[in-house]
């Protein structure tokens, strides 16, 4: 069968041979023995363009249309005509698949049902921290526009959603709701769900600075004694994130497989970890006592469902903001606390273990992070984990918060 290679000039000028439909095939997809099929133009009697494919599936000829010309370019057909003939590679119909997916599109109605598709399909795949997606999906999204046709949805709904998180004085949850929907939103627009996302031409709702917010001893203080009235499993969760460290999510995940208490390591698999490297973790003996003083029900160790880590982490943290206000109340404090994320508690331990003289390079193995500060002599010492190091830092780092919370008379930490 000859072919030519395609030009944008030969397709614009190309016509039926005697009136007659005509096909011209483009030896750029033609002549391509990786694809099982051949790519071209069909040009009608009347001189109407099209562009097909050719391929062989159940031991019989088929040809396909793929889109119509001009509508579709020479360069966005060939895309279109690869992926075609790969799925023909793999045994599928095209032609078959693309009318399931317009059925299967057919009976999406609502943005609640869209949404569970999304989550399955695509967030549980590429996000680790999924629960916390479909926790944001749950919690502000679907109450709003769970019942809602998915055209029906515009970027006045996508403002309200987002002003009303502003409004509340939570400008991060606002950042984090619109990255969530613009997502999902985009996800369904290439699904052709919908013709364009309603959060398209929508700005990040609050602007976000580098923080630099650490907890000082006195509010570690309220923090410890509001994590003691908060109970399981969050209070003991959130002690653990000061006296290790470690990110909120990989907390969240750990797993008693993962446990071994008689070396008092806790190794987090590289698929667990942001930065994607296996990680171990000393625990100090108040982090061992945390870890025993739950339930041991499923595979992890903080739950609330003994099937699934915990999760909720925004209620949590207004019920601990609660319960520090009254507790400042009691006090004969007026003055709220300022304004603080979880993630400031990973700021403060790092913060806190340089207070107290621990090296720079043995903070970053602590945390796990790659920053460039190891070179030299110390990048040669760098080839072990800085298991000794670390279990040094973090057991002076847990005598350090225990002096904070229950200060004796002649050894008191000063974190400022």
């Amino acid at each position: 069968m000859p072919s030519v290679m395609l030009s944008d000039k030969m397709v614009k000028s190309a016509k039926s041979e005697n009136g007659k439909r005509t096909m011209i095939w483009d030896s750029a997809i033609s002549g391509d023995s990786s694809l099982p099929g051949s790519f071209g133009l069909r040009v009608t009697g009347n001189g109407v363009k099209s562009w097909i494919i050719m391929f062989r599936i159940d031991s019989k000829q088929q040809f396909r249309k793929i889109a119509g010309y001009p509508s579709v370019s020479l360069s966005e057909a060939r895309s279109m005509a690869r992926g075609a003939l790969m799925s023909v590679g793999q045994g599928i119909d095209p032609i078959k698949a693309k009318a399931a997916e317009k059925r299967e599109i057919a009976k999406i109605k609502t943005v609640s049902e869209a949404s569970e598709i999304f989550i399955e399909r695509h967030v549980k795949k590429k996000n680790r921290s999924w629960q916390e997606v479909e926790r944001v999906f749950n919690v502000y999204v679907l109450p709003k526009l769970g019942d809602r046709a998915l055209p029906t949805v515009g970027p006045g709904d996508i403002h309200g959603l987002l002003d009303e998180l502003i409004d509340a004085g939570h400008p991060y949850m606002a950042n984090r709701l619109f990255a969530h929907t613009r997502k999902f939103f985009n996800w369904c627009a290439e699904r052709q769900w919908i013709n364009e996302p309603p959060t398209k031409n929508i700005k990040q709702p609050a602007d976000e600075e580098a923080r630099d917010r650490i907890l000082g001893g006195d509010e570690i203080k309220l923090f410890w004694l509001a994590c003691d009235d908060l109970g399981w499993p969050f209070g003991p969760f959130l002690k653990l994130l000061l006296l290790t460290g470690q990110r909120r999510n990989e907390v969240a995940g750990m797993k008693w497989q993962d446990i071994d208490l008689d070396l008092a390591v806790w190794t987090l698999q590289k698929e667990a970890t942001k930065s994607k490297r296996q990680h171990a973790v000393p625990l100090s003996k108040p982090v061992i006592t945390l870890i025993l003083s739950g339930p041991h029900t499923g595979e992890y160790v903080f739950s609330t469902t003994g099937k699934t880590p915990v999760s909720g982490f925004s209620k949590a943290k207004l019920r601990l903001d609660a319960i520090i206000g009254e507790l400042l109340v009691g006090q004969g404090d007026d003055e709220a606390l300022p304004a603080w994320r979880f993630h400031d508690i990973r700021r403060t331990a790092a913060s806190g273990m340089a207070e107290i003289g621990i090296a720079p390079h043995v903070i970053e193995k602590v945390l796990n992070h790659s920053t460039g500060q190891i070179s030299g002599v110390a990048a040669i010492y760098n080839r072990h984990e800085y298991l000794r190091e670390k279990t040094e830092a973090l057991n002076a780092w847990a005598r350090a918060v225990d002096q904070i919370v229950q200060p004796t008379e002649n050894n008191v930490v000063n974190i400022k």
